[in-house]
């Protein structure tokens, strides 16, 4: 293949970014996923020539429908198409798991994150939720659901994998890079659509990334149930004890994590171990990290592979 020599447009370095990011995931997408995954404001007609211009240089190609780098193979469209089949038959069983969830106290809303929101499960899959907790009562509700989680069978555990909480005075997701925008930007809302509203308006720094694709609907959302014991429950911790109790299982939670790892730096426990009053994020495998080094690194070798830059 010949070196290619000039320059790219704004829209067609986008683009390859779009894809080089679900490269990590062996995710080959569809032409109208790639228009809503891209970074740049463009009606699809245009955008299509991009990729037409780029597939024609042979810089990135197009099979079955499906766009990728030309790094990956037919065998991930296999994949993709399983693992798109497998979302559809979990959804059912996530939006039960959601919903079990919204009857624990003090939980606001909930919606689904990780390969599930992307249309994405196979074996290896959980199911992830993100939920948001009444105020001062963040701990106590995680409190709740973990014990809960703990009396599961093995086989049902991964349906229910709630390792992120925030409480809804507080809705600003302070880590704002591409791993983090695409999740927010594919959060399935399915308890209190309103309140996931009022998230993404928070957090609205994201649309930079995703500037075609339109907002989740409430199509699988509910309102938040209050079920009797869950009111009860609400009722007798909502005085000074609940706040006391609230904190203590922080306090406790933190100086936990913390023992079990001892050896990990303070910037890399607040990424992964977040614990404050008002958020619970536990990502013990450094995901996040491990994410936006891989897509780092597939930029690089791309601008190497090619001779020209993805910097916008």
């Amino acid at each position: 293949m010949d070196t290619v020599t000039y320059s790219l447009s704004t829209p067609q370095k986008e683009i390859i970014k779009a894809l080089l990011y679900f490269d990590i995931f062996k995710y080959p997408l569809t032409r109208k996923e790639l228009f809503e995954y891209s970074a740049t404001k463009i009606n699809f007609t245009s955008f299509s020539s991009e990729v037409d211009h780029l597939i024609n240089k042979q810089i990135i190609k197009e099979e079955e429908g499906f766009v990728s780098s030309l790094e990956r193979n037919s065998s991930d469209i296999i994949r993709r198409l399983k693992g798109n089949e497998g979302a559809a038959k979990m959804l059912p069983v996530a939006l039960k798991y959601s919903r079990k969830i919204a009857a624990f106290p003090f939980v606001e809303c909930v919606c689904l994150s990780g390969s599930l929101s992307k249309n994405y499960y196979d074996e290896k899959s959980d199911l992830d939720y993100f939920i948001i907790t009444k105020p001062n009562r963040l701990w106590i509700c995680r409190s709740f659901i973990i014990l809960y989680y703990k009396c599961l069978p093995s086989t049902r555990k991964k349906f229910l994998c709630a390792n992120y909480f925030i409480s809804s005075d507080n809705l600003i997701i302070p880590d704002i890079n591409a791993f983090t925008g695409t999740e927010l930007a594919f959060l399935i809302p399915t308890v209190n659509y309103p309140l996931y509203k009022k998230l993404i308006e928070k957090n609205n720094w994201y649309v930079n990334g995703f500037p075609n694709k339109k907002e989740m609907d409430g199509s699988h959302c509910i309102d938040t149930p209050n079920p009797l014991v869950k009111s009860f429950i609400q009722f007798l911790l909502a005085g000074k004890f609940g706040v006391w109790l609230d904190f203590q299982l922080l306090q406790f939670t933190h100086k936990r994590w913390r023992k079990k790892y001892p050896n990990m730096n303070d910037a890399d426990f607040e990424l992964q171990f977040r614990s404050r009053k008002d958020v619970c994020k536990r990502h013990s495998h450094g995901f996040q990290n491990k994410i936006i080094i891989l897509w780092q690194n597939n930029l690089e070798a791309f601008e190497s592979k090619f001779n020209f830059s993805l910097k916008s």
